[in-house]
């Protein structure tokens, strides 16, 4: 372990040169944690700015009902549970309108299970029932995961699929799905998800068809540091392809009530210095690549998030109205537009509410 203080300038100066993939993974096992935040955070006033970002939105899962069986997951219902539900377009079209009245939100955040028997027409209804009753509001879903099941489903092209979800009015692709971007543990926690490679391939062909995406990193259960860096590696090779990966978030996992922490896989969630770690990391590789890297204040706790926009971190992700899938592993809440510029505030950053599209809209 290296000496607090003693590596900030080397790092700083390894991060500005392009850091590899296995110089980042013993970077975040030998570097104390405060020398990569102190660099990740001058990085990022390099880079992007004093501004805190984050976008008041409303998060719903059109359905629980999943075949998918993650071990990662607390939310899911197999078919046929009593549990299980199926939201009506005119229920999420109601959902939405009450939100933009009550809070003003400006996205709706949207995802749910593999369910199957949900045609596509059943999107193109809810995304025209959310545009005919809020017409203001971006649509921000579906995650990949969804994409690459629904073309097995469908018999449709990735294209074809994003096409017709484009048209029916999803304006951007959410980052969900990825998980670790590294197929053995793919196999441990989300067995009969897609490989790493699929996840690319959907977010690729979603810029062909002119949707801009986001990407995420689900990390603190049995992944290594290499598998943490590799995953990024694979974002910053994604974002110098396409250049238009809007935000990189980084989630800790939650760990209660999911099948991981049952089966003895993970025995409670990830400390709070490879949250540091992660956030940090995350920086020091993407540098400018990504310019927003978010702290996701719903799976880390508001605390811990106002330490890692010290730490690299730049975004707050949103108000998260709604939340459901965190809370169900045991953590979630939503947050006011006031309350995440206060996260902002006491570490003396700008808070800047934006919309989906990382557009600044005004300063709190």
């Amino acid at each position: 372990m290296q000496q607090r203080g003693y590596g900030y300038e080397y790092l700083l100066e390894a991060a500005r040169s392009g850091l590899s993939a296995r110089e980042a993974a013993s970077i975040m096992e030998e570097f104390d944690p405060m020398d990569l935040a102190q660099a990740a955070d001058r990085l990022t006033l390099e880079v992007a700015g004093d501004t805190v970002t984050f976008v008041n939105n409303l998060v719903v899962n059109y359905t629980n009902v999943c075949v998918a069986g993650c071990k990662i997951c607390a939310f899911y219902r197999p078919p046929g549970h009593p549990e299980g539900y199926v939201r009506s377009p005119e229920e999420v079209a109601r959902l939405v309108a009450r939100s933009v009245a009550e809070y003003g939100i400006t996205e709706l955040h949207i995802n749910g299970g593999f369910h199957p028997d949900l045609g596509p027409e059943y999107f193109d209804e809810l995304f025209g029932a959310v545009k005919a009753a809020s017409p203001g509001v971006a649509i921000k879903g579906l995650t990949a995961a969804e994409v690459e099941f629904y073309s097995r489903v469908w018999r449709m092209s990735y294209r074809e699929v994003l096409d017709r979800l484009r048209r029916a009015g999803m304006d951007a692709l959410s980052g969900g799905g990825a998980e670790i971007l590294d197929d053995g543990v793919r196999r441990v926690i989300a067995p009969y998800k897609f490989d790493a490679e699929k996840w690319l391939r959907v977010q690729e062909e979603a810029h062909e068809v002119g949707i801009p995406t986001n990407a995420t990193m689900l990390y603190g259960h049995i992944e290594e540091p290499r598998h943490i860096v590799e995953h990024i590696s694979k974002v910053r090779d994604l974002q110098r392809k396409l250049r238009g990966v809007l935000t990189f978030i980084p989630v800790k996992f939650v760990p209660w009530n999911t099948e991981l922490m049952r089966d003895g896989l993970v025995r409670g969630p990830a400390p709070p210095e490879l949250d540091i770690k992660v956030a940090a990391i995350s920086r020091l590789m993407l540098a400018g690549e990504v310019p927003r890297i978010s702290a996701y204040w719903v799976s880390v706790g508001r605390r811990m998030a106002s330490v890692l926009l010290l730490s690299g971190a730049n975004d707050l992700v949103g108000t998260m109205i709604n939340e459901s899938v965190l809370r169900s592993a045991g953590s979630g809440e939503s947050a006011s537009l006031e309350e995440l510029a206060h996260i902002a505030r006491e570490v003396g950053r700008r808070p800047v509410q934006r919309d989906t599209f990382q557009r600044a809209l005004r300063e709190l």
